[in-house]
């Protein structure tokens, strides 16, 4: 006879709490590593709050099984304010059972609710086409200090907004955040763009 539990896991959405924070991180930790502080998107991060209506979790018999943030940026010589997505972190062991994209598709719904109209983030474009999100860099938008461009990803959440805004992140903040460091024997051209690459399957779908 077959004990296996096969039924799909029951979780819940719930709007991060102070007294939730640390577990949040501690799952982070453990998804991403702590080379995620290395990331150029977490240089938009420092000295600033996320989003608090947008901050959200993923609950599971009391644990912490997914986690999602918003930050705010600006974009462009207009400094137009804008959402930085990330991270969106689920637990190893309930990947690919929903959490992401439940977390995704609700607080995208939410931001757009709140009047926000443009989020940008960096991860992985195949997963996240679903909620939207294109290549940024055709558009015009660029992350100093990212050194994978092809991963920026934008989200339009009010029509014609990609023809009207595009340039570089800024920090909220006013902060000047600098380019990548290269190789003294590496030459980049202009348009030297590099190709995305296939990525395996994880738990951490976004910087």
């Amino acid at each position: 006879m077959n004990h296996l539990n096969t039924q799909a896991p029951t979780f819940t959405i719930k709007p991060e709490t102070a007294a939730l924070t640390g577990e949040v991180e501690q799952m982070l930790d453990f998804v991403f590593g702590p080379a995620r502080f290395d990331k150029a998107s977490y240089l938009f991060r420092e000295g600033v709050d996320p989003v608090a209506e947008l901050s959200h979790v993923a609950m599971a018999g009391g644990e912490v099984v997914g986690t999602i943030r918003y930050w705010p940026i600006q974009v462009g010589p207009t400094r137009h304010p804008a959402l930085l997505l990330g991270p969106l972190g689920i637990t190893p062991r309930l990947a690919g059972k929903g959490i992401g994209r439940t977390l995704t598709f609700r607080t995208l719904e939410r931001a757009a609710e709140m009047g926000h109209d443009l989020v940008l983030l960096v991860g992985d474009v195949d997963y996240y086409k679903r909620f939207g999100f294109v290549p940024a860099t055709p558009h015009g938008f660029v992350m100093p200090g990212e050194k994978r461009p092809e991963r920026l990803q934008v989200a339009p959440l009010k029509r014609g907004i990609l023809g009207a805004v595009s340039g570089d992140i800024q920090h909220v903040n006013g902060r000047v955040i600098p380019g990548p460091v290269l190789d003294q024997a590496t030459t980049i051209t202009p348009t030297q763009v590099p190709s995305p690459q296939p990525l395996p399957p994880q738990a951490g779908r976004g910087a």
